[in-house]
């Protein structure tokens, strides 16, 4: 579309995008190992390091933006200080490739998750495992705080979310009705509700409260999908192959599609303001709309 940013940011696929807390920077990380600092004036790259000795698949910012974590297909999950990306501190015990970390609301934890099956929760400060979290049969590929951060939800190959106590390492819930493999999204309505896609074509909503499903629609296209919520938590932008769509969690509706040539949308973002839907996809660019502007 002509309301479309265009970054030319990696040399290989680009994995995973997502803003700062403070929504000045625009974070990329890629197929290539390396890890892309952009600034929200004019786009420009900031700062770039080579990460990891393998693809980058994912990362997260601690809620106040000091630091940032990544995962990698060479098994460890790494802390760089942000935004000049000096690196902290590695963490080692995944037996296979990490798909994705996440830190805790309090930033006091991380959750990670990888194609050994299992989800670990980690210590920011000592670097260690707390739990090794055992349910899942195959690769895991999503992670998400809810409850204030006293839950952990995780997905991945299998049609199941486990819910786990952050506390106790104690699974304690099991969430059933997508197909194949599921995404999750993350919280909405005050995180009173989870989104979560599955392969079979369906987006879910989730109570927190009972865990029972409020409301589900089907976005029109089967696959793995990647999920954003939007800040207002009235909105998800929801990426398959080749196309990026926003729909309203209000009414349940599509606002807006947004075709997309390259096969593979690997990530979508919003900005913290929700003014801006960061598309990271796999012919090595970063897509970028204004929000008011397509829709």
């Amino acid at each position: 579309m002509d309301d479309c940013i265009t970054i030319h940011a990696h040399q290989s696929h680009v994995n995973a995008v997502r803003f700062s807390p403070d929504g000045r920077f625009l974070v990329s990380a890629g197929m290539d190992n390396a890890l892309k600092v952009w600034s929200r004036e004019g786009w420009a790259l900031k700062g770039a390091v080579e990460a990891h000795d393998k693809s980058v698949n994912d990362f997260d910012l601690a809620p106040d933006g000091s630091t940032l974590y990544t995962a990698s297909t060479d098994r460890t999950i790494r802390a760089w200080r942000f935004p000049d990306l000096t690196p902290l501190k590695t963490f080692k015990g995944h037996k296979s490739a990490v798909s994705t970390v996440r830190v805790s609301p309090d930033g006091r934890t991380l959750a990670s998750a990888g194609h050994d099956a299992t989800v670990r929760l980690w210590d920011v400060a000592s670097g260690e495992t707390v739990h090794t979290l055992k349910a899942h049969r195959r690769n895991v590929t999503s992670v998400q705080f809810v409850h204030d951060g006293r839950t952990v939800a995780s997905s991945g190959l299998g049609d199941s979310v486990y819910l786990w106590s952050v506390a106790t390492g104690e699974r304690i819930g099991e969430l059933n009705g997508h197909k194949a493999a599921v995404t999750i999204g993350g919280t909405c309505r005050g995180g009173t509700q989870l989104v979560t896609a599955g392969y079979e074509g369906q987006v879910k909503l989730w109570d927190t409260a009972t865990w029972k499903v409020r409301s589900s629609f089907e976005p029109g296209a089967s696959g793995l999908f990647n999920l954003a919520v939007s800040p207002h938590g009235t909105m998800v932008a929801i990426a398959s192959e080749r196309n990026v769509a926003i729909w309203s969690l209000d009414l349940l509706d599509v606002l807006v599609e947004l075709p997309i040539k390259p096969k593979g949308v690997y990530g979508v973002a919003f900005s913290p303001e929700g003014d801006y839907l960061a598309c990271a996809a796999a012919d090595k660019q970063i897509r970028l709309w204004a929000v008011d502007a397509i829709i």
